[in-house]
């Protein structure tokens, strides 16, 4: 038989008339290594070689989410690989040749981590029909993760073999096989076997739906289920339980606590799929352990039920690669729960169970599972809510109803955007951490992970929604749920921590108390959690505060000390205050920012009709003036293009506020370019005798301007940021180098122009002004949404808002005084 290589594969592929450009890809992604190496001296046995007869393109062969092992140190941890060990492959085209069901096959596999791409080979050869087994030829190019490396790629050779069944069944659902390397031992280019394994992915032949529906008939689990609109069925089963990962709340004979489905699913609602196990929540293991299953079921649509019935995969002795299905005797069942309450919050519950006898090898007892997180928008029914826990809560926070609104007010527990907020924590160890408070239900409204009704909750008869007004003291207490995650900075681990939590909200005195159930190994619902809300329209440094702990004895191994909680959070009110506060702002920034341009105007027009005056202009004075406008123009230049992002998302006005932002940038430009062109006249006709003069000015000016700053960097021990708003101070005295340069030359007359030195110094006094009035009027939650009197560019604080204006209008009064 003739020996195929990269140049009679190209030939053949002419002879086919396959478009040139294929061809001059296919070459580009092959060394010259590949060329040397014949198909016949390493797949022969497997799959014998044809001459192709016609081109066929298609995606027949494909694997989206392989997995894989060995390699020995190509994939090392310690060089950068992260461990999640994945590959892909698909076909480019199909050749058929002149032996009946032997397929000419081009196509490329990739194995990579979570981040990049690794090593990809590019490969061609033979697929058997009758058989299943595919055996590839080809090189690639891997790129070595280790830093001295810098991402340099290592060209490999190698042969690929998979036994790949055109149709399968849930007996034949495995694909395995291996990549060996073509290099001799001890070559550079060398590399250890990879074994590679995967669920099937082509056409599939359902053969256990009856024995599946056998399984699941006898048992009846009496909760109430939410179903699908039948034309819907696919899409919600994959997104509802595709890559999401389930808690186990038993053993089914190993260890691991969390499982995930990788599932396709057909039209009719039958589905097929692999279930992998781990002990961590973010990801599972590989399919072809021994521990993970596959199988195949239908969604019952009489029941709202998924039923399932599962195959142990048995690993063989003799080959890494040589996987096998075992005994389908596991059974399997999930739904939607039409209803959520304090020990079950999971969008998707379920049941599994043995069909084995009880005293059989393997058998186990039925376990349930629930998922992790929560997508309740995606539900395609009405979720209710029961409350179970409130009476107990009632005994526990000493709740009656009888307390009074005081004069402060509180949220009235309505809002969800009110109720919700982010959490920082810290506790008795000194760790600290951050979270999310989120609001599930108020009252007898649900809300699942929106602020949107999504339907009633409902209560027990003992623990009904408690709204208790009396007509004279206006008393309001509702139930709440919560779902509180969060995660401490000092843990490793991306998981974060959850808490279920049900309870009261007392909105006369704004107080918080719930109890929570966290799922460990075991259930742990004693714990107590404290939370007081901040009054609305607090004053400033008051925030949101509670605590999170545990009822248990100090020696339970439940047991932890509690966690403090505090917030920032604003309040929906608030925040369309700070809104319109937001396009005050604006207003008060273009109008300072015209004004600006209009005095600097003058006082170019006064120079023009008085020459004589431009040498008694202090040109440290207007340098001053020029960074003060040119400094923010630069920095801002980038965003008279780019739409601008604000860090809370509850500040968005349609645009409004950017548009006008860009207007005052657009302002700062042109003052900018006036106070330069002032500056320049200025300069252009100083005489070296008024040079010198200049000189002694900035000599007297220099000294004090560093000492200032030296004295706020060493007191304040902040850095820049603290420079930066001394900045600001200093040009609020902007006239302090004038007034010097008028004592230096005894200059008297009408060097700056009264709108000139009396307008800047009454706009640099507005914002210090301005700021006094909202540290009263608002609570600073957001000062990054301060756009006028921005606490970035100078000093803003009571004592420093009433000294920056005195300042400026002593400096004034000294000019008036001096030109008169």
């Amino acid at each position: 038989m003739a020996l195929i290589t990269f140049s009679t594969f190209v030939s053949s592929a002419y002879y086919l008339h396959i478009p040139l450009f294929l061809i001059l890809l296919l070459a580009l992604f092959s060394s010259s290594s590949a060329a040397e190496i014949s198909y016949d001296d390493h797949c022969s046995s497997v799959v014998p070689q044809s001459m192709a007869t016609s081109l066929r393109f298609g995606s027949a062969f494909f694997i989206s989410n392989g997995y894989f092992s060995g390699g020995g140190d190509l994939f090392r941890s310690d060089s950068g690989f992260n461990g999640s060990s994945s590959f892909q492959f698909h076909s480019t085209y199909l050749h058929k040749t002149r032996s009946p069901g032997t397929y000419q096959v081009a196509g490329t596999l990739s194995f990579h981590d979570s981040i990049q791409t690794y090593l990809t080979f590019n490969a061609f050869g033979f697929w058997s029909e009758s058989t299943g087994k595919l055996c590839m030829v080809g090189d690639g190019g891997f790129r070595q993760p280790e830093p001295q490396h810098l991402g340099e790629p290592l060209y490999l050779s190698a042969v690929l073999k998979l036994d790949f069944p055109k149709t399968a069944n849930i007996t034949s659902s495995l694909v395995s096989g291996s990549l060996q390397s073509w290099d001799p031992a001890g070559s550079p280019n060398h590399f250890d076997t990879i074994w590679l394994s995967a669920y099937a992915q082509n056409g599939y032949d359902y053969t256990m739906i009856p024995q599946a529906n056998s399984s699941c008939s006898p048992r009846r689990f009496e909760e109430e289920s939410l179903g699908f609109d039948p034309a819907s069925t696919c899409y919600f089963l994959h997104s509802h339980m595709h890559g999401r990962t389930y808690r186990l709340d038993g053993s089914l004979g190993f260890s691991s606590r969390y499982m995930a489905f990788n599932m396709i699913c057909q039209q009719d609602g039958m589905l097929h799929l692999s279930i992998g196990f781990s002990n961590v929540s973010s990801r599972y293991e590989n399919i072809a352990s021994e521990i993970s299953l596959v199988g195949e079921g239908y969604w019952d649509r009489s029941r709202n039920q998924l039923c399932l019935l599962a195959c142990r995969i048995l690993k063989g002795r003799n080959s890494k690669a040589n996987y096998s299905v075992g005994d389908c005797t596991i059974g399997l069942s999930l739904w939607i729960p039409a209803a959520m309450t304090l020990q079950s919050r999971s969008n998707i519950v379920g049941r599994i169970w043995s069909n084995k006898d009880t005293n059989d090898v393997g058998y186990f007892s039925t376990i349930s599972f629930q998922s992790l997180g929560s997508h309740m928008n995606t539900i395609p029914g009405p979720i209710k809510y029961k409350y179970t826990a409130v009476d107990s809560v009632r005994s526990s926070c000493g709740v009656s109803g009888g307390a009074t609104r005081g004069k402060r007010r509180y949220p009235n527990g309505r809002s969800p955007g009110d109720m919700g907020f982010s959490i920082s924590l810290k506790d008795d160890g000194g760790r600290r951490g951050w979270g999310q408070a989120r609001v599930l239900s108020i009252g007898d409204t649900y809300y699942g992970d929106g602020d949107t009704a999504m339907a009633p909750a409902e209560s027990s008869a003992s623990a009904a929604d408690l709204v208790e007004m009396d007509d004279e003291r206006h008393i309001t207490i509702r139930n709440v749920s919560y779902a509180i995650s969060y995660k401490f900075i000092s843990v490793p681990s991306d998981e974060f921590l959850e808490i279920a939590a049900e309870g009261i909200y007392d909105a006369a005195s704004g107080t918080l108390c719930m109890r929570g159930c966290r799922f460990l190994d075991s259930i742990d619902c004693e714990i107590l959690i404290n939370i007081q809300l901040r009054p609305l329209h607090a004053k400033a440094g008051e925030h949101i505060s509670g605590t999170i702990s545990s009822t248990r004895n100090k020696r339970d191994s439940l047991f932890f000390h509690p966690i403090d909680v505090s917030s920032d959070h604003m309040y929906e009110s608030e925040a369309v205050d700070s809104m319109w506060r937001m396009d005050v702002e604006i207003a008060m920034a273009l109008v300072s920012l015209t004004l600006s341009c209009i005095c600097i105007r003058s006082q170019i027009l006064h120079a023009k009709k008085h020459p004589d005056a431009l040498p008694s202009m202090s040109i440290a004075m207007l340098v001053l003036l020029v960074l003060d406008y040119m400094i923010p123009s630069v920095l801002n230049f980038e965003a008279l293009f780019v739409t601008p992002k604000r860090q809370n998302v509850l500040l968005r006005s349609g645009g409004w506020i950017e548009a006008n932002e860009t207007i005052v940038r657009v302002m700062s430009t042109v003052a900018f370019f006036l106070s330069f062109r002032l500056l320049q006249v200025a300069w252009s006709l100083r005489s070296p005798e008024e040079s010198k003069r200049q000189r002694a000015a900035l000599m007297v000016c220099l000294p004090l301007y560093v000492a200032g700053g030296l004295l706020i960097w060493l007191l304040q021990l902040q850095g820049w940021e603290e420079l930066i708003s001394y900045a600001g101070l200093v040009v609020d005295g902007f006239l302090l180098p004038q007034i010097i340069l008028n004592i230096c030359r005894n200059s008297r007359g009408d060097t700056l122009t009264a709108f000139f030195y009396l307008g800047i110094t009454i706009i640099r006094a507005m914002p210090h002004l301005y700021d006094l009035y909202r540290a009263r009027r608002y609570v600073p939650h957001i000062s990054s949404s301060y756009i006028y009197a921005s606490g970035d560019g100078n000093y803003y604080s009571s004592m420093w808002d009433l000294i920056s204006p005195c300042q400026g209008l002593v400096f004034a009064v000294i000019i008036y005084v001096k030109q008169r």
